[in-house]
C-alpha cells in the first residue's frame, strides 16, 4: 500500500523507468490525454496483504494516485497506516512503484514493474525481543508481472531484497515464531516469490464481484509459505464513493498463530486469521 520530499531510490527507479518507456513507445491518438491521475482515499477495518493482517486487526486509513501517461508508463505512491505490533518501529507503510502497461489484444495485457515498500522509522532493532534484534531494514523491492484476459489476472513477483528484512537473527527456526518452534528462517530471504489469481466482475451497474488466490513462498525458510484467499463485493456510490465487503483467509500456517508482539512481547495475535473486513473508499 507516496508523498517523497527527496529522490528516493524508488524516486529514481521510477524515473528511469518512465524515460526509457517514453523514448520507446509510440504516440497515441491526439485526442487521449497525455496523462491522468487517478487517486483515492479509504478506510478499511483491516489492511490484508497476502492473507496478514498489516494493522494487527485494527483499521487502517489509506491513500494511492498514480500517474498514468498515455504511453503505458507509470508512477505510483500509495500509503497505509501499519501496527508496529507486527511491522518493529513502523506506524506507516509506503510504496513506490514504476513500470509499464499496455495490451497485446482488445481482451489480453500486461503489466510489468518494480515496486518499493517503505517503513519510514521502522527496523529490526526496534523489536521487543533482545538478541532478536539486530539492525535491519523493513524496506523491500520487487519486482512484477502480470497478464490479464478480460476479468481474470495473473501476477507474480519476486523480491530483490530481503523479505520485510525477515533473516536468521530475527526470524530463526526455534526462536522467531512461537506458534511453531521448528519454523523459521534458515538463509537469505532475497528472491522471495509469490504467484496469485486475481478476478474482477461487474455482475451489474455499480456492482463488482471480486476474487483472489495466491501464494507466498519465503526463500531460505520453513514453515513460513503461506496461501492466501480473498472474496468481495464492491458498491459504487455517487460522488465517486464505494463501499465493500470483503471476506479474507489463509492456510494460516502455525507460525502465524498466537504470533507475540513485536512492540512489547506480550500480546499476540492470529496474523493470518480468516475474517472479514469492510472499506470505505474516495476516488478522485
Amino acid at each position: 500500500m507516496m508523498f517523497p520530499t527527496r529522490r528516493t531510490l524508488p524516486a529514481v527507479i521510477s524515473a528511469a523507468l518512465l524515460a526509457s518507456l517514453f523514448a520507446a513507445a509510440p504516440a497515441r491518438a491526439e485526442d487521449t490525454p497525455t496523462w491522468t491521475f487517478p487517486t483515492s482515499v479509504s478506510l478499511v477495518s483491516d489492511y490484508i496483504f497476502r492473507g496478514q493482517s498489516q494493522s494487527w486487526g485494527k483499521p487502517a486509513l489509506q491513500f494511492s494516485t498514480e500517474a498514468d501517461h498515455a504511453s503505458g508508463a507509470y508512477a505510483g505512491f500509495a500509503a497505509s497506516t501499519v501496527s508496529k505490533h507486527w511491522l518493529p518501529g513502523a506506524t506507516m507503510e509506503t510504496d513506490f512503484s514504476g513500470g509499464y502497461r499496455n495490451k497485446i489484444a482488445d481482451t489480453v495485457g500486461y503489466d510489468v514493474g518494480v515496486v518499493y515498500y517503505a517503513y519510514p522509522g521502522g527496523n529490526w532493532k526496534k523489536s521487543a525481543f533482545e538478541g532478536y534484534n539486530d539492525p535491519n531494514s523493513l524496506n523491500t523491492a520487487e519486482a512484477y508481472l502480470a497478464l490479464s484476459y478480460q476479468w481474470l489476472t495473473f501476477k507474480t513477483g519476486r523480491t530483490l531484497t530481503e523479505y520485510f528484512g525477515w533473516s536468521t537473527n530475527n526470524s530463526p527456526v526455534g526462536g522467531g515464531f512461537a506458534g511453531d518452534s521448528t519454523a523459521g528462517v534458515t538463509g537469505s530471504t532475497r528472491g522471495s516469490t509469490f504467484y496469485e489469481l486475481n478476478a474482477a466482475y461487474d455482475v451489474a451497474e455499480g456492482w463488482n464481484v471480486s476474487g483472489q488466490i495466491g501464494r507466498q513462498k519465503i526463500k531460505n525458510a520453513t514453515g513460513l509459505d503461506i496461501t492466501y484467499y480473498k472474496l468481495g463485493v464492491t458498491k459504487a456510490l455517487p460522488a465517486g464513493f464505494s463501499v465493500g465487503v470483503f471476506y479474507s483467509g489463509s492456510s494460516e500456517p502455525d507460525a502465524y498463530k498466537n504470533f507475540i508482539s513485536l512492540k512489547n512481547a506480550s500480546t499476540d495475535s492470529d496474523i493470518a486469521r480468516k475474517t472479514v473486513f469492510v472499506s470505505v473508499a474516495k476516488a478522485f
